[in-house]
């Protein structure tokens, strides 16, 4: 056997032997006479025989108290007993014996120490420190000192320091006892964050964790944002002032009763809080605040809040606010908001909200609102609201609106707008008193239709009954509607008239056309106190004599209902019929 491999074999031999030794202290075998000594002076006879020493709280251990005792070769667990009386309990670490106070109640032990930078030397403020199996945590002062009060319920201490741009420490220490330690903590090569695509912030960035979070529950979320833990319940009054206390931002509860408000890492249960409930990632089933909730994940399942819910990822339920609700991520379930309702993200079933409904992304349900609606991408379903509908890109469906609709992109589809519609291109049927678009292959009905890149004449004709008419036809060659005005300029017959009506092009080739119109006309006699409403049909042929002008005539079928004709000059009622028809005519020219 070579040297090297002895040597090696001797080391191991002696680390097991120390180890099987240190393990053993209590069994060792002491002899004692002491006769009104005090405690002291046993324990010292006794850590002189076994070769080994005590550690104990001075403040526990009545060392001037005398004793007296006899024995021979008993173990020192023995002789310890008889000395105390089994008021005490013992623990066996390195060449120790820790004497331990033994209490009905809960008993509490002190680590404390300093952090320091490996490298430097130079003592770390703002380090966190914390007890992984209690939850229990701080934060090193300026100077870099720390100090902990744990439960005496575990035979060991997991302690762990992290701090940001520093790597992970962990220490496993003895309990029992107060102690002190320096721990050395070793600096990260800093890198770039990977961007987080989905939008998705930390809560103790938003306005309400600036309001709600302390200055140290920040720093701690920052140091161990790595570190989380699952307990069934957990009570608080505010965040950090509760079952879980500065830890509680690192936990996942089942079941959460905050009096104020309260600060966890997640809900996997039931949340509840007067005022408001903070959660840094993910919330599960159901969250109900006095005033708000904000969740920095996703949301699966119920939110309620008197005033406010924000969910910074997305969200996947129900979401109930009294004056607004934002999601950051994309919505899949119903928003209903007293006030304002936003999804960042595409949204999927229904927001139903007092003012403004916005959905940045793609709809594909129903946007319901008092005020408005608004879509960043397509809407498949409907918008409907009291004001005006806006949907950046395609409609698939329907938008009803008291004043307007806006459609920046094509609409399948109704818009039914009480003052005016607008689509860039329409396939399906505008209904309002102005309808807009700028290319159309369906039907718009309305008061004026305009279709930018398709049907503008300007007519200028006569008829049988004014001489002079002008009339201004928009839409579609399918379907256009006509605005029309006529005046009579003779003083002592004098007229003017205003209508409306709809009409239809026919091409048969590209000089020949015919159309077909329906308009109602009120002709006003000398004054407003005397009018007449005429209702025509009047179809016409066509000829295009240049690309921008052609010349029509054809006649007309009238009708004047409920109204005495003989006020207009040539025209007599038949018996007194309170409705008269005739044949008349129209000719004139079109420009445009």
């Amino acid at each position: 056997m070579s040297l090297s491999k002895i040597l090696l074999t001797f080391f191991f031999l002696c680390v097991l032997s120390w180890n099987v030794t240190a393990q053993q202290l209590l069994n060792k075998t002491v002899s004692l006479e002491v006769k009104q000594q005090p405690l002291s002076v046993a324990l010292n006879q006794i850590s002189k025989q076994g070769n080994f020493y005590f550690s104990y709280l001075s403040t526990i251990l009545p060392q001037d108290s005398l004793v007296s005792i006899s024995v021979k070769n008993k173990t020192v667990k023995q002789v310890l007993d008889i000395l105390f009386e089994g008021d005490y309990s013992y623990k066996e670490s390195g060449n120790y014996i820790i004497l331990l106070k033994k209490s009905s109640g809960q008993t509490y032990y002190q680590i404390s120490g300093v952090v320091m930078d490996k490298n430097t030397g130079q003592r770390l403020p703002n380090a966190s420190v914390y007890e992984r199996q209690q939850l229990i945590s701080t934060l090193t002062n300026n100077d870099g000192y720390f100090r902990l009060r744990l439960r005496d319920k575990y035979p060991s201490a997991a302690i762990s320091v992290s701090k940001d741009l520093y790597a992970d420490t962990s220490l496993l220490l003895t309990t029992g006892y107060d102690q002190e330690v320096t721990v050395s903590i070793s600096p990260t090569t800093y890198q770039l964050k990977v961007v987080d695509i989905t939008g998705r912030t930390h809560v103790e960035t938003t306005w309400f964790g600036s309001m709600f979070l302390s200055s140290r529950q920040k720093l701690t979320s920052l140091n161990i944002g790595a570190f989380l833990a699952d307990k069934p319940y957990q009570m608080s009054l505010t965040p950090g002032l509760g079952s879980h206390g500065k830890m509680s931002g690192q936990v996942v509860n089942k079941v959460s009763f905050n009096v104020l408000g309260g600060y966890a890492a997640g809900v996997d249960g039931f949340e509840v809080g007067n005022i408001f409930n903070i959660v840094k990632h993910d919330m599960q089933y159901v969250q109900i605040a006095g005033m708000v909730n904000v969740v920095g994940g996703k949301a699966h399942g119920v939110q309620i809040a008197g005033v406010h819910n924000n969910v910074l990822d997305s969200m996947k339920g129900v979401q109930i606010a009294g004056l607004s609700n934002i999601t950051e991520g994309s919505q899949d379930g119903v928003q209903v908001t007293g006030g304002i309702g936003q999804v960042y993200g595409n949204m999927k079933g229904v927001q139903v909200q007092g003012l403004v409904g916005i959905t940045r992304g793609t709809t594909n349900g129903w946007q319901v609102a008092g005020g408005g609606t608004y879509s960043g991408k397509d809407v498949t379903g409907a918008q409907v609201a009291g004001l005006l509908n806006y949907a950046k890109a395609d409609l698939h469906g329907t938008q009803v609106s008291c004043t307007g609709n806006i459609v920046h992109g094509a609409v399948y589809g109704v818009q039914i707008g009480g003052l005016f519609n607008y689509a860039r291109s329409m396939h399906g049927v505008q209904i309002g008193l102005v309808n807009i678009s700028d290319t159309s292959s369906g039907y718009s009905i309305g008061l004026v239709n305009i279709v930018r890149k398709g049907y503008h004449k300007v007519a200028l004709y006569s008829t049988d009954v004014l001489p002079l008419n002008f009339a201004w036809k928009t839409g579609r060659r399918q379907l256009y509607s006509i605005l029309l005005g006529g005046l009579n300029p003779d003083k002592n017959n004098s007229a003017y008239s205003v209508g409306y009506g709809i009409g239809t092009e026919i091409l048969f080739n590209k000089v020949l056309s015919v159309t077909a119109e329906a308009t109602e006309q009120n002709i006003f006699l000398r004054d407003v106190k005397h009018d007449i409403q005429l209702y025509r049909l009047q179809p016409s042929l066509n000829v295009k004599l240049g690309k921008k002008f052609s010349l029509f005539a054809g006649p007309t079928l009238e009708v004047n209902v409920g109204k005495d004709i003989t006020a207009l000059s040539g025209y007599k009622t038949v018996n007194g019929a309170t409705a008269i028809g005739w044949l008349g005519w129209q000719a004139g020219i079109i420009l445009f």
